[in-house]
């Protein structure tokens, strides 16, 4: 019997079946390929972003005293070093503001702050005054109980006046009895610096300008009734200089601290002793006090001591015989020492000599209702003279926004190298960022101009007021800011919300 032939087993694949099967495995090798590409594509791009990101943080933070804003929103974002998500930040809205329902993506790059996120945080530095770009009173350095407000705004500008709303809190009023003390922004370490202090006539007459009180209303003589009347009414005032240790709850002048002139009788005091005969001249409201410290190092020569341009003046000074001398004279100092000026004349010769070492601030104390309005220059109401700088100079002014950003680009870390020198970062994310430096150089450039325009035009005023001569002030070179950075900056003001 003939045997039966087999089928060919399953598990026996034929030549011809095996070679299809090396195709599709080749195949399904080729697909899973081109499906893993742009998944790796993907992740180039996020490393990409990702050293991009943190080359951006780094060269913000470094420069954040040119650009607080940005440092601020770029570590706040998501955290140092993390790259924020693509999805609808509501931080990167058209208004800048978290929580907005309009999620439109502003110009720039995803995984950076928006323009208008940047600029709110800017303005909210400045106005919150952490770091501010001209000096004023600091909210964080003053008692709670005392309250600092803008000075008042002239009724007729024609520059516009405040209208980015800048808070300028140049105006100190007291609330309570009892006096506190609050201090400036910028201190003094070295040199000779001056600011004045225009005494107000308490919370419900914030006139600070008018003709001042005669001088002959000294401590030597008995207080006239009329005026004795306006102090019970607009309570009293201690000013002068503290350094940050210095106690807040209690008057200038009441520790080893600080040092302070007091309106009363013009008394001197520190550590608490007060001095009524050293030949101090009393004030009240309308007049104008004059604060001047030298602070000198061994190795410090008086003659080094010099005044930049942006006082504006010549080798003469206002007041006195023909408008010229205010017999503010430079005496030669033997050491660190303090003298006082009412109404440009100086009071006895120096309050306080060889004062102790230290970084000291312009101080005020109020007691219950009184106000102090602070100037701390370019411009005075009686220009010191020369030796002297305006305390203003403490603080720089901001540079345009091309300089900082050159700055911002040009510089090195401690390794020697420059910001996004490396191949390894996305150039549109450094384009972005290039953006949002100019934004907030051009928002802290127009808060600072702005403020001095104001402060030119409020000098004037007090000088015209007084008779006194504003030569000076007229020549003055103006400097404005771009009017689109102008516009740009109200339109972010327009949206803020405190």
């Amino acid at each position: 019997m003939d045997e039966v032939s087999k089928p060919p087993s399953s598990q026996s694949p034929t030549p011809s079946a095996s070679s299809d099967g090396n195709k599709k495995s080749e195949a399904g090798s080729a697909a899973a390929v081109k499906d893993n590409t742009p998944t790796r594509r993907a992740a180039v791009a996020q490393a990409l972003e990702s050293a991009s990101f943190a080359a951006v943080v780094e060269a913000a933070c470094s420069h954040r005293n040119l650009i607080p804003g940005l440092a601020e929103s770029l570590e706040t974002s998501s955290g140092v070093g993390v790259v924020p998500s693509r999805g609808g930040n509501a931080k990167n809205s058209t208004s800048g503001i978290e929580g907005d329902n309009n999620v439109e993506m502003d110009v720039g790059h995803p995984i950076l702050p928006s323009i208008n996120a940047v600029s709110n945080t800017a303005l909210r530095l400045i106005n919150d005054f952490n770091l501010p770009p001209f000096v004023t009173m600091s909210t964080k350095d003053s008692a709670p109980q005392l309250k600092l407000e803008d000075p008042p705004l002239m009724a007729a500008d024609n520059e516009g006046g405040n209208t980015l709303n800048i808070r300028r809190r140049l105006v100190v009023k007291g609330a309570i009895r009892g006096y506190r003390m609050s201090r400036a922004t910028h201190g003094v370490s070295s040199g000779c610096y001056y600011y004045e202090a225009i005494i107000g006539g308490g919370h419900n007459n914030n006139t600070y300008s008018g003709q001042k009180r005669p001088l002959h209303e000294s401590s030597n003589q008995e207080e006239p009734s009329d005026l004795a009347t306006k102090r019970q009414k607009t309570g009293h005032v201690r000013i002068g200089w503290s350094t940050r240790s210095g106690d807040l709850q209690a008057p200038v002048g009441y520790d080893a601290c600080s040092y302070a002139i007091r309106d009363t009788g013009g008394s001197r005091i520190h550590k608490s002793r007060r001095e009524d005969k050293w030949g101090g001249t009393e004030f009240g409201p309308g007049d104008v006090v004059g604060f001047a410290i030298s602070l000198y190092s061994d190795n410090t020569a008086k003659s080094s001591t010099t005044v930049p341009s942006s006082l504006g003046l010549d080798s003469t000074t206002i007041g006195g015989t023909n408008g010229v001398s205010n017999g503010m004279k430079a005496d030669t100092p033997t050491g660190s020492h303090i003298r006082f000026f009412v109404n440009g004349k100086q009071v006895g010769d120096k309050a306080f000599d060889n004062i102790t070492p230290g970084t000291y601030y312009p101080a005020v104390s109020c007691y219950s209702d009184s106000a102090v309005k602070l100037n701390f220059g370019p411009h005075f109401v009686y220009p010191p003279n020369k030796e002297m700088q305006p305390v203003s100079d403490l603080c720089s002014v901001p540079p345009c926004p091309e300089d900082v950003l050159d700055t911002v680009l040009s510089s090195t870390s401690n390794e020697g190298k420059k910001p996004f020198s490396s191949k390894k970062v996305d150039e549109r994310v450094v384009t972005a960022f290039k953006d949002l430096v100019k934004k907030e150089s051009a928002i802290r450039r127009d808060a600072y101009l702005r403020h001095a325009a104001m402060q030119k035009k409020e000098i004037l005023k007090l000088r015209t007021e007084r008779g006194l001569p504003t030569h000076d002030l007229q020549d003055t070179v103006k400097v404005k800011a771009p009017i689109e950075q102008s516009v740009a900056v109200d339109e972010c003001y327009a949206s803020m919300h405190f």
